[in-house]
This record gives structure tokens, sequence and C-alpha cells, in this order.
């Protein structure tokens, strides 16, 4: 049986005709030659606007590698200098999957954000706490 999923949006077929099998639109996040990673989407992964961001960013956050935040490199970087440089569909799409890519990208980095200024208080907290008053406490018993 051959069928091709469309939506109202977009009345053309997003997907190949294939036996029984709705084709993947393979999107790929930063370069082509030094990509962040790739991930596929599906017409029925995005199908509901709010659905497809969260599925979007399961997806990305199966496959992306962000850079490691530790305390000995936390102020290394600025809060949320993520670039992800282009965004490439392997086929012409519609906007549903440009805002599922989007929004589950922006969702990420502001995570990243989140974990970068939790890290900068911790460091700013565990120096605080090093060069703090050391009195000797047998006066203060």
């Amino acid at each position: 049986k051959l069928f091709c999923v469309t939506s109202k949006a977009s009345p053309e077929c997003v997907c190949s005709r294939t036996k029984g099998t709705v084709a993947m639109v393979r999107v790929t996040i930063g370069k082509a030659e030094d990509p962040w990673c790739e991930i596929d989407l599906t017409e029925e992964d995005v199908e509901d606007w709010k659905k497809g961001v969260d599925i979007a960013e399961e997806k990305l956050k199966e496959v992306i590698q962000l850079p490691p935040i530790t305390l000995e490199n936390c102020h290394e970087r600025e809060d949320g200098d993520l670039q992800w440089d282009e965004i490439t569909f392997e086929e012409e799409v519609n906007g549903k999957y440009w805002h599922a890519t989007i929004m589950a990208l922006h969702r990420i980095r502001e995570e990243f954000v989140k974990k970068q200024r939790k890290m900068k208080h911790l460091d700013w907290y565990m120096t605080m706490k090093k060069t703090s008053d050391k009195r000797n406490a047998k006066y203060y018993v």
C-alpha cells in the first residue's frame, strides 16, 4: 500500500512514498563539515506544535554533545554562548519542523545557561567559604 502524510499547513507531500513507512527528514545542527548532531523527524513527530517541540528536544538530548561545565572551567565561557551555526533539513519542510527544532534548541540552550549559572554560583560559594573568617573555634563554644 502506498501512502503519503500531508497536513493542512502543507498540502504537498513531505515524505517519500514508500511501502507502509513514512520517511524521516534528517535535520543537521551545525555546519555540514562539523555538525553538533543530526536527528530524524517525521511528520507524525511534529504534527502537534507543543508535542513536536518535546519530541525534538528528546531526540536532540540523546545525541547532542554539549561542552562540559565544571568548577575549574565555569568562568572560561560566557553564559549562553552556544552557537548552533546552521540548521539544515535534508529536504524542503513546513514550519512545524522549523518550530520544533528551533524551540527544542532554545530549551537546550536555556538549560545549559542554567547549569552554567549554578556552577558559577557554586564556585563563588566555595571561594567565599575558603576565604571566610577563620577564627579560632575554641573561643566561640
